[in-house]
């Protein structure tokens, strides 16, 4: 009965699933892909909003209000770039919002019908280099560790403590006799690591094209003014997503002559849109950071074999270090890869014993020498 008390007392972690992948692969495929889908479905909800865009044309008719209304939609508004930056409410209504003189110069904002699509498209991206390894890797890390995955394996399945011994020798035996049999699965992970950085930053100058070229300095251009006066300044989000714009509306009038109407209206999507894309420019900017930093760490596991020895060493227990040393004499880069993934999915005791199995089988197998090698050993008498 006391030897059940104390196994009741064991923890059990519930983390059973073995991955290959780390914390800035998952914030990628799974965090970033979050932020974009839910930043998708905000810029859809006009209903909180009220109207995507409400023009003002002065006409008491609420079917031609609603004409006016879509096609300012679908074929853009427009602020004067020479109004932005003037006093609002002294020398304008809003930002960029006033007369035009002749043909100077003029931006319009057509993009805002498109954001919702972007959004999800890019959204997809971020999920592209994880669809990839998996289909790649096909499950083979998962049949590899098995039930060593499980870091606590003190549980109400004691056959699998009782078992360990075995299922090590086994997966050393594996490993061992399938010296760099991984080659392919390992680069296959590092090229989906590098394709991670390069959808990100793709990501940050296609959405800098598609608002104009205003994205790249948005967030520090927003943050640079929030402690200003907000009736003494200028305020970013004005020029990139403007809530007051303008419109030129054409139609025949009773006579049949063309009267042209020069309507302010109120783009009330925008007011969703500046807060999605201020916090997606501070997430991009701290994602290619992080990512960028990472990646410099996987070259110098790659080009520094030392690194990658160290790496291993921190993941065992003081006396199987020298195991560590042994085993790294022999192995490739993918073979350190696979052994760095197992430890990651391994409690430490566990990852050491296999250290130590696997030495020991690098030691009394020949099946990973060379050619050559194995010709001279057989003939040995």
């Amino acid at each position: 009965m006391a030897i059940l008390g104390a196994l009741s007392s064991v923890k059990v972690k519930v983390d059973l699933k073995p991955v290959v992948d780390n914390i800035v692969f998952r914030l990628h495929y799974r965090y970033t892909y979050t932020v974009y889908m839910v930043s998708t479905l905000l810029a859809t909800l006009y209903d909180a909003i009220g109207n995507r865009i409400d023009c003002m044309t002065g006409i008491d008719s609420d079917s031609f209000n609603d004409v006016v209304n879509n096609y300012c939609f679908i074929m853009g508004t427009f602020t004067v770039d020479r109004l932005h930056g003037l006093q609002v409410g002294v020398d304008v209504p809003h930002p960029g919002v006033g007369p035009q003189q002749g043909h100077e110069p003029t931006t319009y904002h057509t993009y805002y019908q498109w954001v919702p699509f972007v959004l999800f498209v890019q959204g997809l991206m971020f999920y592209v280099p994880h669809w990839l390894w998996k289909v790649w890797e096909g499950g083979l890390f998962k049949e590899v560790i098995q039930d060593l995955s499980i870091r606590d394996y003190l549980g109400n399945d004691l056959k699998i403590y009782f078992d360990r011994e075995k299922k090590l020798d086994t997966l050393s035996k594996y490993v061992s006799h399938h010296m760099n049999g991984h080659r392919s699965w390992a680069y296959k992970f590092f090229l989906c690591e590098f394709l991670n950085l390069g959808v990100v930053v793709a990501t940050v100058f296609f959405t800098d094209w598609f608002l104009g070229g205003q994205f790249l300095t948005y967030g520090a251009d927003v943050f640079e003014v929030a402690g200003l006066d907000p009736e003494n300044r200028t305020d970013p989000m004005s020029y990139v997503f403007p809530r007051m714009t303008k419109c030129t509306f054409r139609s025949f009038g009773s006579s049949g002559t063309i009267q042209v109407r020069d309507v302010m209206c109120l783009i009330a999507t925008n007011i969703i849109n500046e807060k999605i894309y201020i916090f997606l420019w501070v997430w991009l900017v701290l994602l290619t950071t992080l990512t960028s930093v990472f990646l410099i760490y996987r070259l110098l596991t790659i080009f520094l074999p030392f690194l990658r020895r160290l790496c291993l060493r921190v993941m065992v227990n003081q006396e199987m270090r020298k195991d560590v040393e042994s085993v790294m004499r022999r192995a490739s880069l993918s073979d350190w890869f696979l052994l760095f993934s197992l430890g990651k999915n391994m409690e430490a005791n566990v990852f050491s014993e296999f250290i130590h199995y696997f030495a020991g089988e690098l030691v009394h197998s020949t099946d990973t020498l060379p050619v050559a090698d194995q010709e001279k050993q057989n003939l040995k008498p």
